[in-house]
């Protein structure tokens, strides 16, 4: 009986190491795997958002927007809520007239989700053709977006924030 007590204890601490072991490795994979569903539809987000800004479709660009919303662009106050948002988009519309979109895209470098906050940044790249320039306005820059999940859980747009890159 004596010598079945220490075989029964490294046994059991066998076990248990394996166990823990392996739980251990399940809890830092969790942890390393971002939230599949919400990665996928903060990915959908993006994917309107560059197809809104290629189509030029100002009007389901400020549906992605959040009632609360800020846009801190270049050169300008910040806009702060949707409808301010949605009377700047009104009035580009009027001015770009004739303006034409021939590349717009961004190359996202870092997309996290945490919760119901996800927060992104990119290199963005858009060419314009203008009706009265002949060559075309080419910009390149960095872009930062932080998403929030609203409570019927699509994402919407709660900041942006964008700046050229300089000439090179």
């Amino acid at each position: 009986m004596r010598k079945s007590l220490p075989l029964f204890a490294l046994i059991f601490l066998l076990v248990t190491s394996l166990f823990l072991t392996m739980k251990r490795a399940d809890a830092q994979s969790d942890a390393a795997t971002p939230n599949t569903e919400a990665r996928k539809a903060v990915d959908d987000f993006n994917r309107r958002f560059i197809e809104n800004c290629r189509t030029m479709n100002n009007k389901a660009a400020v549906d992605l927007w959040a009632e609360d919303g800020v846009d801190l662009l270049p050169g300008m106050d910040p806009m702060v809520g949707k409808a301010a948002i949605s009377k700047w988009l009104a009035g580009l519309e009027e001015q770009s007239k004739g303006a034409k979109v021939t590349q717009c895209d961004v190359d996202w470098q870092n997309v996290k989700v945490s919760g119901d906050t996800a927060y992104e940044w990119g290199i963005n790249t858009q060419t314009v053709s203008l009706p009265d320039k002949p060559q075309p306005f080419k910009n390149k820059g960095k872009i930062t977006l932080i998403l929030r999940r609203q409570p019927q859980g699509e994402w919407k747009l709660a900041l942006e924030s964008w700046n050229s890159s300089p000439q090179r």
